[in-house]
């Protein structure tokens, strides 16, 4: 019993930690960082995902003698696709809830990106944000938090149980059926009715990974599946199926460690 309750315990830290991993990694966690333009010190925050409607608001923090400029233009993969760039002046922002200039991004349907940079002067100095020359931006509809919130659970639990089971490996006498297969029903749960839901929602596209798209996110929630699927065929087939169950499970957390919502090149 102490040995079970301690491997839950092990499994739901390490699960802990690549949900934090899949929250700081992927391309829609704000970019932050702090500027120095003369004598002007400005601590800003560049979103990377934009949802519901409406124009997007590009804000920094209004500072004597700061003045900016906000350019963007359309997303593409290829640098030498890349468009020229338009650019309005940041501006006192009214009923902001610090005082703040800036400037809108028309907004752009699901699915679409935009690069977008801010230019910052005071007194005769110049600096760019983010640092780097550009942020991403991508646009999306509002998910319904009874299907949101669900997904999360179930492909936290589809890692949780993954880890668990491969733990339950290493024991005398692993007892393997029953976590397999809950790993497997989890992960087709949060990745295939409830995943291909968001992204319908989000993106007007409910499944974009193989065989009609690129999309890195569809993609591993299909490997790890089928891992999962060879997995409980062991299980229920083999009288020695620890290492298509260790299989499975390593692949889930090589997947899991892929930034979510990331785009792979044409």
């Amino acid at each position: 019993m102490r040995t079970t309750v301690t491997l839950w315990i092990v499994a739901t830290l390490l699960t802990l930690v690549m949900a934090a991993w899949q929250r700081v990694s992927g391309p829609t966690f704000p970019i932050y960082g702090r500027a120095d333009v003369g004598a002007a010190h400005v601590a800003y925050e560049l979103e990377r995902t934009h949802a519901g409607p409406g124009d997007h608001v590009v804000l920094v923090p209004e500072a004597d003698g700061l003045a900016g400029t906000l350019e963007w233009r359309e997303h593409v993969e290829r640098a030498a696709d890349a468009g020229p760039w338009s650019a309005v002046p940041l501006a006192p922002v009214p009923g902001a809830r610090t005082p703040s200039l800036g400037a809108a991004i028309p907004h752009h349907g699901p699915g679409r990106k935009v690069d977008y940079r801010v230019t910052l002067r005071a007194g005769g100095a110049t600096a760019t944000l983010p640092p780097a020359g550009q942020a991403t931006l991508r646009f999306r509809s509002d998910v319904p938090a009874w299907i949101l919130i669900p997904h999360i659970v179930a492909m936290m639990g589809a890692l949780l149980l993954s880890v668990r089971v491969a733990l339950e490996c290493f024991r005398r006498e692993p007892k393997l059926r029953l976590l397999t297969f809950r790993a497997l029903a989890a992960l087709f749960l949060g990745g295939f009715p409830l995943g291909c839901a968001v992204s319908g929602y989000a993106f007007g596209q409910p499944w974009g990974g193989f065989p009609i798209g690129t999309d890195a996110t569809d993609n591993k929630t299909l490997l790890a599946f089928l891992g999962w699927v060879i997995a409980a065929v062991a299980v229920t087939r083999f009288r020695n199926p620890r290492g298509y169950v260790i299989g499975a499970a390593v692949i889930t957390f090589l997947v899991y460690l892929v930034p979510h919502s990331v785009t792979l090149p044409h």
